[in-house]
């Protein structure tokens, strides 16, 4: 239980209004989302292909923050935001159940919801973070076209022994697919 509580004000700490991150909306140009993230305490560490990473803190816990912004207009379209590593499976899932229970509190159950090991690895035989790492294991949950249907919020964990929310905007999604698409054609 005390678990869920954390989760619970973890979420409330990362959105008050699902399509802000820190009250920092998921939107505009790169310079002033890393601008307004830098005001809540947050550091840049370093750019990226289309995006910046940054650190900072979501409640108690070290986040790793990777904004994502369309190829072209560089309008912030993806935040993936990765929660402190794990070493033991047991606490991995942990932290994943605990972020879906808070998630499924606030959203409602999940569109997708899955949760399995890929053959040969099995939960209990002792291998489970080898499968983690080798990219066997498949917890994964999603919520689409939340709000207005403007954004979008999966939950996974990842191959970096790390929990990770996703929140994309759909309206900047569709822009940088339209992006993508206008360079592939002046290309071919």
């Amino acid at each position: 239980m005390k678990n869920l509580i954390i989760a619970a004000f973890l979420l409330f700490s990362i959105s008050v209004n699902a399509q802000e991150f820190n009250g920092v909306p998921i939107d505009g140009d790169l310079p002033t989302f890393v601008a307004k993230m830098k005001a809540k305490g947050y550091s840049l560490r370093k750019y990226i292909d289309n995006g910046v990473i940054m650190e900072g803190k979501v409640g108690y816990q070290q986040v790793e923050v990777f904004v994502f912004t369309t190829p072209k207009s560089k309008k912030v379209f993806r935040l993936s935001v990765y929660f402190p590593k794990k070493t033991t499976w047991y606490s991995l899932k942990s932290s994943y159940n605990d972020l879906l229970s808070a998630l499924t509190e606030k959203y409602g159950e999940p569109e997708t919801s899955y949760s399995s090991f890929s053959d040969p690895y099995f939960e209990g035989d002792g291998y489970e973070m080898s499968a983690v790492s080798l990219e066997k294991v498949n917890y994964y949950s999603a919520w689409l076209n939340k709000l207005n249907g403007n954004l979008s919020i999966s939950l996974e964990i990842s191959k970096y022994n790390q929990v990770n929310v996703m929140y994309d905007n759909e309206i900047n999604v569709k822009l940088r697919d339209k992006e993508l698409n206008k360079i592939q054609n002046s290309i071919l």
